[in-house]
């Protein structure tokens, strides 16, 4: 409720459930810290670049091209008389590109052919574009170096190999490390096994870790699956056990195979416990990881990618019950080719940084 106080008490002569409404005046450090922000404000106002123009369209363009503004888009303030970035005067629109947008559906464009794609005058967008356009001039016969360098004859220069680490901390940190880490050191997610993703810092290889089979798992990607019971539908349940049983005696040690003359798979340790899982995994698994359980790489073929199942090394986990499980249900990964996304320089230079990481192959292993 509303009341009416008695006149000339100091108040408006209103009352809202008790409390009055005085007349006093604002405090003067408060007043103070008003009328100084309301000049901040005016002022940058004027300064700065402001008030959107042409903000729906602006938007559109954002969304189709990456752009930052149409021409005319905002007021540019008096900041754009003292400062210019005469390096973004060039970049204009086309015809083709205005085309472009236009067979997308946004017909309400009022670019022309030969508009700035920028806005001239400061920015703090304009001036990010500048201070990065500087340290690539800078950059630029580096670049123009690196792009005729073999990966490497890159490795082989330690100036340009500094420069390649250097230049591929933005690139890994954009493409890679959402599943390889920040480090290379991969994750093991042990809830959720398929969401697990190789280690890069060790010697530990499924295709090669020699440059060339680097560069070409970069350029093209890679996918590998694992059948459910290896491809053999007979396998029991008691089967599945005494595989792995063996995978993980493989792994500890406990068990070691070796390939006889007649290229077969034998127990050179562990015989007395496991002859009967070493018959089932030479009739099961030994076409992709091989007799000798190494797998593939190590056995000459770097295109297949079966695990080393000798090295304690895992992938997806190597406790009993993800063995298990692997076995039962069969694994794939893939990992997606970058040739659409990076150009070859790019892809250079991340393979300097996968091959750097730690585990990096001299050179492709030879095999009689």
């Amino acid at each position: 409720m509303s009341d009416h106080n008695a006149p000339n008490d100091g108040s408006t002569g209103h009352e809202w459930d008790g409390i009055r409404e005085l007349t006093n005046k604002a405090p003067s450090w408060w007043a103070f810290g008003f009328y100084a922000g309301l000049t901040f404000v005016t002022c940058y106002y004027i300064i700065y670049p402001s008030t959107p123009m042409n903000n729906k369209i602006q938007e559109v363009v954002n969304g189709v091209t990456g752009m930052e503004v149409l021409v005319d888009g905002h007021t540019k303030g008096i900041m754009a008389m003292v400062s210019s970035n005469p390096y973004y005067q060039g970049e204009t629109w086309t015809q083709s590109e205005i085309n472009a947008l236009e067979a997308k559906g946004h017909s309400e464009l009022t670019i022309k052919a030969g508009d700035l794609k920028y806005q001239d005058g400061w920015t703090a967008i304009n001036e990010m574009r500048d201070d990065v356009a500087e340290i690539e001039a800078v950059r630029a016969d580096s670049m123009a170096k690196l792009e005729t360098m073999s990966v490497d004859e890159i490795l082989a220069d330690d100036d340009m190999r500094q420069f390649a680490l250097g230049r591929s901390i933005v690139l890994f940190g954009d493409n890679c490390a959402a599943c390889h880490a920040s480090g290379g050191q991969g994750n093991l997610n042990a809830k959720h096994p398929g969401n697990s993703f190789p280690n890069l810092t060790d010697d530990d290889w499924l295709f090669g870790g020699w440059t060339a089979k680097i560069q070409e798992t970069i350029t093209d990607g890679r996918e590998a699956a694992m059948p459910p019971k290896g491809g053999n539908e007979d396998l029991t349940d008691a089967n599945v056990d005494t595989l792995t049983a063996f995978v993980m005696a493989l792994s500890t040690g406990e068990a070691v195979l070796e390939v006889n003359e007649d290229d077969e798979g034998v127990l050179a340790k562990g015989a007395g416990s496991f002859a009967a899982a070493n018959e089932l995994f030479q009739e099961t698994c030994a076409g992709c990881h091989s007799a000798n359980a190494k797998g593939s790489m190590l056995n000459g073929d770097f295109d297949t990618g079966a695990v080393n199942l000798t090295d304690g090394i895992w992938r997806f986990g190597g406790d009993m019950a993800t063995i298990r499980d692997t076995i039962i249900n069969g694994r794939e990964a893939r990992m997606p080719t970058f040739s659409e996304r990076l150009d070859e320089t790019s892809i250079k230079i991340l393979t300097v940084r996968v091959h750097e990481m730690g585990g990096g192959m001299a050179a492709e292993p030879e095999f009689e």
